[in-house]
C-alpha cells in the first residue's frame, strides 16, 4: 500500500512536470518534502496599475498597465532531505490601455510564459530549526521580443542559488524563517540579489496567516543598452514588498489560499497591487 501511494505521487509530479507548473515568490521555506510526500498548487495572479517606477526610483504616471497570470506550482520530495520542484506561467496575458504609436511595439500580448524548475537540500536540522540550500533554473519560454516592448518572459536563462533557515516555535502552532538568493543573469541582463524573511501562525484548525516581507537589489553589471520588458521583465529591477496570505485547508491534503502584496522603493517595475487566488493539494 505505501509503494502504491509513492508511485502515484511519482506520477502526479510528472505528469506537473509535462504540463508545466508556476513559479513562486516563495519555495515552501527552509523545510523539504517528507520522502514520497508531495505539493501541488494552480492559482491565479493579478497585477494592475497606472505608475511606475523609474530607473531613478521616482513613480510616474502611465496608461494602465495589466498582468494575469494563470499558473501552478509542484513540489515532490525524493527523499527526506532532498525536494525536486518545477513551474510556469501556464497561460499569461499583458496589456497596456493606450493607443499611441510612441510606445513602438504591441500593447497586448498573451501565451505561455517561463518554466523554472529546481531542487532544495536539508543539509542541517537541530532542535526545532533547519537549514536549506536550493538551485533553480528558468528558462525564457515566454514571448520576449522587441527590446523595452511587453513581455512575457524573461528572455534569458537564469540561474538561482540559495540559502534558508527556518524555525519552528513548537508547541505554539508558529513558524519563522528567512533566506537570500543570488540570481546570474544572462542575455545582457544585471546580475541581482533577493532577501525574504515571513512568519507562520495557524489560528484554527484548518485556517493560518502567513506575512512576508522581500526584496531585490540590483548589481547594475548587466548591458545599458539591454531594456528588457516593459513593467515586469524591466533590467535593473530594484523592490521591497510585503503581504498577507491566508490559507484555508478544507481537508489535510485539500486547501485555498490567497494573499494581497504591496510594496514600495522600486526601480524599473510597476507600481501596483498583486492579488493572488489559488488551490492546492498535499499527499
Amino acid at each position: 500500500m505505501i509503494k502504491s501511494k509513492i508511485k502515484t505521487a511519482q506520477i502526479i509530479f510528472i505528469i506537473f512536470i509535462v504540463i508545466g507548473l508556476a513559479i513562486q515568490p516563495v519555495w515552501a521555506g527552509a523545510w523539504t518534502q517528507k520522502k514520497g510526500g508531495g505539493y501541488y498548487k494552480l492559482d491565479f495572479r493579478y497585477v494592475s496599475g497606472t505608475n511606475i517606477y523609474t530607473p531613478n526610483g521616482e513613480k510616474i504616471p502611465i496608461p494602465k498597465f495589466t498582468d494575469m497570470t494563470v499558473g501552478a506550482f509542484g513540489s515532490y520530495g525524493f527523499t527526506n532531505e532532498f525536494t525536486g520542484f518545477i513551474g510556469a506561467a501556464l497561460f499569461k496575458s499583458i496589456k497596456l490601455d493606450t493607443t499611441s504609436t510612441a510606445f513602438g511595439s504591441e500593447t497586448e500580448l498573451s501565451g505561455f510564459g517561463d518554466i523554472a524548475g529546481g531542487v532544495k537540500y536539508r543539509f542541517a536540522k537541530f532542535d526545532n530549526s533547519v537549514v536549506s540550500g536550493k538551485l533553480i533554473l528558468v528558462l525564457p519560454t515566454g514571448k520576449s521580443e522587441p527590446d523595452s516592448g511587453l513581455w512575457i518572459g524573461s528572455n534569458d536563462f537564469h540561474q538561482i542559488i540559495g540559502v534558508e533557515y527556518g524555525h519552528s516555535l513548537y508547541p505554539i502552532p508558529a513558524y519563522l524563517n528567512a533566506g537570500v538568493s543570488f540570481s546570474n543573469r544572462t542575455n545582457g541582463f544585471s546580475d541581482h540579489f533577493n532577501y525574504a524573511v515571513e512568519a507562520g501562525y495557524k489560528f484554527l484548525k484548518n485556517l493560518s496567516l502567513i506575512v512576508r516581507f522581500h526584496g531585490q537589489l540590483t548589481f547594475e553589471n548587466g548591458d545599458e543598452n539591454v531594456y528588457g520588458g516593459f513593467g515586469i521583465f524591466s533590467n535593473n529591477q530594484q523592490f521591497i514588498a510585503y503581504n498577507a496570505e491566508l490559507i484555508y485547508k478544507f481537508t489535510d491534503n485539500i486547501g485555498i489560499k490567497g494573499y494581497y502584496e504591496s510594496g514600495g522603493a522600486g526601480k524599473n517595475i510597476i507600481s501596483a497591487p498583486v492579488i493572488n487566488v489559488g488551490m492546492f493539494f498535499t499527499n
